[in-house]
Formats: C-alpha cells, structure tokens, sequence
C-alpha cells in the first residue's frame, strides 16, 4: 500500500514523517483508544436520533393539529439538517486536522469561518423558505385552516435552527480535539433542556406549538454558551486565544466536506419519503408498519455515522501528523470494530425482533406488518450498518464525492428494482426482499470499493500551518 502524498513545502515525498514514540504512536491507533473515542459519539448519535422520537410523541399530546403542522415540517427540517450536519462534520474534520499536525491554534480560524458561513447560508435559505411558505404549505397539501400555524411555525424554526447550528459547530470542534466525552455531555444537556421545555411548557402548562421552536432555540443557545466555555478553558476561543481570523480556502474546504455529507443527508430523506409512496396503496396498515420498522432500522443503523466520526478524527490526527499507515491502521481496526458491533446487532434482530415490534405498536394489525418488516430486512441491518460506517469515513477523510455516488446509486438500485418488483407482483414483501438482497450484496460488492477509498485518505484543510493572522 503506498503512502499518502504530501505536498506541504519542506514535507518528505513519501512515508511518514518522524512523530511521537513508538509506544504512544501504538496507543494513538489501539482497539481502547478507538473504542475510548468512539462510544460516547455512538451514545451522542443515538441520544440524537431518541431525542427526536420522544419529541414527536410529547407534540402528539400537546394536541393532533399540532403534531399535523410538525409532520407536514417534516421534509423541510431535512434541509436544515443537512446544512448543520455538514458544517458540524467540516469543523470536526478541520479540527482534528490542525490537533494532528500541530497547529490547534488554527482551530479557532476555521470555527470562525465556518460559523460566519453556516449563519449567512442559514438566514437566508430561513428567508427565502419563510418567503415561500405559502407554496410549500400547497406542495404538501397543508389544510388551509392550518396554513397561518405553518407560516409562523416555519419562520420560528428557522431562527432556532441558526442557534442550534452554532451550537453543534462548538461540540463539533470537542469531537475534533478528541474530547467525545465532553461533547456528548454537551449534547445530552441540549436534548435534556430541550425535551425538558416542551414537557414543562406544553403537555404540562397547556402551551402549543410554539414551545417547540422556542425550547430548541434557548436549548441551543445554552449548548453553544457551554460550548464556548469549554473551548476557551482549552484556550481555543476567547480574549486570550486571539482574534478568529477569516481562514483562507474556507469554501473550498466546505465544498469538499460539507456539501457531500450534507447531500447525503439529502438523499436518504428523498429515499424515505419514495418508498413510503411505493409501500402507501397497500394501506395504511401496511404503511404503519413500514414506518414502525423503518424507525427501528434507523434507530439500529445511524450510531454507525457516531462510529464512523470517531474513526475519521483519529484517521485525520494521524495523517494530518505526516503518519498515513497508522490512519490506515485505524481505518482497518475501526471496521473489523464495527463488523464485530454488528454482528452482534444481527444477532439481537433475529431473536428480538418480533417482540420489539409489538412494543412499538399496540395496534395487532400494525405491530404485524412491523413484524414481517423486520423479519425479511432485520437480519441485515449490520449489513448496511458497517457500509453505513465506512461511507461516513469516506465522507471525512475526503472522498465524500465517492460517497455520494455510491449512496446515490445504491438507492436508485433498490428504488427502481423495489417499485418493479412490486409492481408486477401486487406484494409488498418483494420490496422488502430487495432491501435485504441489496443490503447483504452490497457488503460483498460496496464494501470492498468503499474500503479501498477510505485507505487511500486526503487531507482537505490544508490551511496556513506555518503562519498565522495578526490577532
């Protein structure tokens, strides 16, 4: 396998460069050190992904026309997910970056940068969806009488979404440094204030809709004043760290990094919404039950984005510090890591997977349908769990173009194979065949490309390591 090319001036043309002793380069890239990092991210990730189920139950008791108004905002969360997901994943990568060669000090130029971005880019696509609001609520068939809730609702949340970004961009740089502790610990006191407002404020003191806006906005203002406090306790950020400096090549880095893992995002939201479309004329029956056993896929499948993450900053400490073969030593223990995680999933779907539907549902017809669902496509949940992890890796280590792709015609396959199948066959349990046989072929097809991509990882900020702006 050949070295990872620098060009930096002054770097060796080949190899790694000199760096730490052998014992604490061994530690650098050991099962505990990776495992050390990785599980509070998988926690984090599956606080992130619970957090929002509860919230959808806590606005169905605040009452139906409120959880109407939420699911037709549905769809246009997604965007602002996508443009947070991909300025968070930009400054982790950054960050771990400028740790692994040195040069943390650069840590505070690029949040900077990257905050001044992500607030433009938000504010405006907020304005222009508050702008279009009246033929979004068309788009998606919002009753008329609910049309003024949905106005006021959207601009709400686009303001929290602003606050809730930077404040993810402060626990994105803790991930980054390394210190998965401390930003899980941030993130699970967004979500405890966050759910904690709603429950206070609406089931409890009767208030509507509103809440929801407003308990994520002061929850992200908190996450991202605590954010700061730690960064400047770690001289990150604050008077004594200096002025955050634009950072030259800022939107080059954004285009490289962010806009693929944000039009990831993208694509499995539009994946989603298709096969509810292909599974809706066999009823609703059928379609609660795809829905109920697609949240448990999701519930199973994403922490694989936290591992993944967590592979990708120790990949980027080490080749950022000139040392290529340990980040491939990393990259390779973190996935037989995630195989032997899923293998384990595997072994929990098929001997719970039944009950667990039952749990979710207390309607016998869905909870059945939940059943079959999880019964044909549960046992390869690992399958797309340990790609999931690989194309996260991919994403971070700068072949987040390659991801895309792979993603996108991954999902086009199972679309186009899923809907003509059913088609022809008027059976809903062919669609959920072809996920299985997709999921299970590409592991034995995906995996091996996706592998060889991710052991040949670039460095994406290469950045001024060698002078600084005058603060």
């Amino acid at each position: 396998m050949s070295a990872v090319r620098d060009d930096r001036p002054g770097a060796p043309p080949a190899g790694d460069r000199p760096g730490p002793a052998p014992s604490a380069a061994a530690e650098a890239v050991s099962y505990r050190r990776i495992l050390r990092i990785a599980l509070p991210m998988v926690l984090s990730t599956a606080t992130g992904i619970g957090s929002q189920l509860v919230v959808t139950g806590l606005i169905g008791r605040i009452g139906s026309d409120a959880l109407y108004v939420r699911s037709v905002y549905t769809p246009i969360a997604y965007l602002f997910l996508a443009v947070t997901t991909g300025l968070g994943v930009t400054v982790q990568v950054c960050t771990a970056q400028a740790v692994g060669r040195g040069t943390p000090a650069l840590v505070r130029r690029h949040l900077g940068s990257i905050a001044r971005v992500g607030t433009a880019v938000l504010v405006a696509l907020g304005g222009l969806l508050v702008l279009l609001a009246g033929p979004l609520g068309e788009a998606v068939e919002i009753e008329p009488g609910r049309s003024g809730t949905f106005h006021v609702f959207l601009a709400a949340m686009a303001g929290a979404a602003v606050l809730g970004m930077l404040g993810e961009l402060t626990s994105s740089v803790l991930r980054g440094m390394g210190r998965t502790g401390t930003a899980a610990a941030v993130t699970a006191l967004y979500v405890a204030l966050n759910l904690g407002s709603i429950v206070v404020a609406g089931p409890v003191l009767g208030g509507g809709l509103m809440v929801v806006p407003c308990a994520a906005g002061a929850a992200g203002l908190v996450e991202l004043l605590l954010g700061l406090a730690v960064l400047a306790r770690a001289g990150i950020v604050g008077r004594a760290a200096g002025r955050a400096g634009w950072m030259p090549g800022t939107p080059g880095i954004l285009l490289r990094v962010g806009l693929p893992v944000g039009a990831s995002s993208i694509v499995l939201a539009v994946v989603n919404l298709l096969l509810l479309r292909i599974v809706a004329p066999f009823g609703p029956d059928v379609v609660a039950g795809f829905t109920v056993g697609s949240t448990v896929q999701t519930a199973v499948i994403v922490p694989a984005v936290g591992f993944g993450s967590a592979v990708s900053v120790l990949m980027n400490h080490q080749l950022s510090g000139g040392r290529p073969a340990a980040a491939r030593t990393v990259f390779r223990r973190g996935l037989l890591l995630a195989a032997a995680g899923y293998a384990l999933v595997t072994v929990v779907m098929l001997a719970a997977g039944g009950p667990l539907a039952g749990l979710l549902s207390g309607d016998p017809a869905v909870a059945h349908q939940a059943r079959h669902f999880l019964a044909v496509v549960g046992p390869v949940f690992g399958c797309t769990g340990v790609m999931l992890c690989v194309l996260t890796v991919m994403e971070q280590v700068g072949r987040g173009l390659l991801a895309v792709l792979l993603n996108a015609g991954y999902f086009a396959a199972v679309l186009v194979i899923g809907w003509s199948v059913v088609h022809a066959r008027h059976d809903v349990t062919a669609l959920y065949w072809t996920m299985a046989v997709a999921a299970a072929a590409s592991l034995v097809t995906g995996l091996p490309a996706a592998s060889r991509a991710a052991l040949r990882p670039r460095l994406v900020a290469h950045g001024p390591e060698t002078t600084e702006e005058p603060t």
